[in-house]
């Protein structure tokens, strides 16, 4: 608010009394003459008052006239202006909206959970008509001995949203036939559950806990506003095997992990997905997410994992060895100059023309003195069709290596392929090869891809008990193109 002005007086004409502004300046000889003659208001007879006090008393009596006509001035303004009372706004309490939610962008809903929210006896059926399903624990909230999905035990990742709500539920049927776990968490805001959904996405893409193995991956719509799957093959005590089915979401607020589990052979990944779609219908209204579309799988790579991406994670190489050992990646580094193969292949892969090259190596320290463990190489070509022909010249090269040394011998010779992302094509070659040396004959395995421009070798030392068997083999040949393509 400003001050009202006061605007001095004319001085009328006539005897009328006037008022002089006073200069900021010591007082005149005539202002001291006319201070001097001012007498005191009292009855009493006293002395006239001296030059100092009459100045004060004059400067107070001016400052008490403009106080008063200051609050006069505030007074007239603030009876013509009246202050308006300021409303109170309400901040919401997360940011962001997803595509397709029922909300208003930048607003949340309490997304919150219950026994509706979770896979029914009824729902499941869709995984196996000819079954009955039962619930046999529901939790709401999660300890260290409640149940995880394939891939997910351990310590909660670093960077994982505190969640809003946790539901936990397991059904089965029968005592040893097919189960199936279903965990829902609902976030303070979708901007949270989306960051959970990718860290839980790259949690099953790297799959870094020992005894588990990614076979394969699924791109997977339809389901809510993001959703990706693989099956996991779990080693049980270093001998039979578990088949896991998990696809997992996200809807608004929440992001759903739906792990089926069954002896040996995995449950369709399509019958997992339409389960997870009927529950996301079930979610997504009070989720605020995509509630639309229709589940739809095709085949490719699993969810980008590892550390870089790129290369091969941690889990897409199978258990190896008498026991469950983890598995060790050592730093990208440039292709060692002394590096021969097989002794089949004519590639020098630190010299061959390429844009780019790389090489990692993967290791399980517990093999000791076998030192087994796999090499992965990377070249980036001029293009598609200098790629496709390094591929063909090192498959001619395993096929003429008998000829060229007669201790080698090549055998399990297998055309593989694959889709990577945005459908690139891969194809290439798997192969077992064994030299014979002054110790004995010596395996390795082989396993050469393209994948657009890229060229992808890799490189197995079987030993003793640490070897993979010829159709996983294969499948780490071609999951080696696969990752590929998930980087530029």
């Amino acid at each position: 608010m400003t001050p009202a002005t006061l605007a001095p007086r004319r001085p009328p004409s006539g005897d009328d009394e006037t008022t002089t502004i006073l200069p900021r300046s010591r007082p005149t000889k005539s202002l001291t003459q006319a201070l001097d003659a001012i007498d005191d208001y009292d009855d009493d007879e006293r002395r006239p008052l001296g030059q100092g006090a009459k100045l004060a008393l004059i400067i107070g009596s001016v400052a008490v006239v403009v106080v008063i006509g200051l609050l006069i001035g505030y007074a007239v303004r603030g009876a013509a202006n009246p202050r308006q009372p300021q409303p109170t706004v309400s901040q919401p309490s997360g940011g962001g909206s997803l595509k397709g939610g029922n909300q208003p962008p930048g607003q949340t809903s309490n997304a919150s959970l219950s026994d509706a929210s979770m896979l029914s006896p009824k729902q499941a059926k869709l995984l196996d008509p000819n079954r009955s399903w039962t619930v046999v624990t529901t939790e709401q909230g999660a300890t260290g001995e409640s149940p995880t999905a394939a891939c997910f035990g351990g310590e909660p990742p670093e960077g994982q949203p505190t969640p809003q709500q946790k539901f936990v539920r397991v059904l089965k049927s029968g005592k040893t036939t097919p189960s199936v776990l279903h965990v829902a968490t609902a976030y303070n805001s979708p901007d949270d559950a989306a960051l959970a959904y990718q860290i839980a996405s790259k949690t099953l893409g790297g799959c870094a806990i020992p005894g588990y193995w990614i076979r394969s991956g699924r791109l997977v719509s339809g389901i809510g506003n993001q959703a990706a799957g693989a099956v996991i093959m779990e080693k049980i005590n270093g001998k039979g095997w578990r088949a896991h089915s998990v696809v997992l979401n996200l809807t608004g607020q929440v992001v759903n992990v739906l792990d089926a589990v069954q002896p040996s052979h995995a449950i369709a990944v399509d019958a997992v997905a339409e389960a997870l779609g009927q529950i996301n219908k079930a979610q997504c209204a009070t989720a605020g997410g995509e509630c639309g579309g229709k589940p739809s799988i095709s085949k490719g790579p699993p969810p980008l994992g590892g550390d870089p991406p790129g290369f091969l994670a941690k889990g897409d190489l199978p258990p190896a060895g008498p026991k469950i050992y983890p598995w060790i990646a050592a730093d990208v580094e440039a292709p060692d100059k002394e590096f021969a193969g097989s002794g089949c292949e004519s590639v020098k892969w630190a010299t061959e023309p390429a844009k780019s090259r790389s090489w990692r190596e993967y290791l399980i320290q517990e093999s000791g003195k076998n030192f087994f463990g796999l090499n992965e190489i990377t070249l980036t070509t001029k293009d598609t069709k200098a790629a496709k022909k390094l591929v063909s010249r090192i498959k001619a090269d395993l096929s003429k290596c008998r000829s060229v040394h007669l201790t080698a011998r090549v055998t399990n010779v297998k055309k593989v392929s694959g889709v990577g992302v945005e459908k690139t094509k891969i194809t290439g070659w798997a192969a077992v090869v064994t030299q014979k040396s002054t110790g004995g004959w010596v395996k390795y395995r082989v396993g050469v891809v393209s994948a657009g421009s890229k060229v992808i070798y890799t490189f197995l030392n079987p030993a003793e008990d640490y070897d993979f068997t010829n159709r996983q083999w294969e499948i780490v040949a071609v999951r080696a193109g696969e990752r590929s393509t998930q980087v530029s």
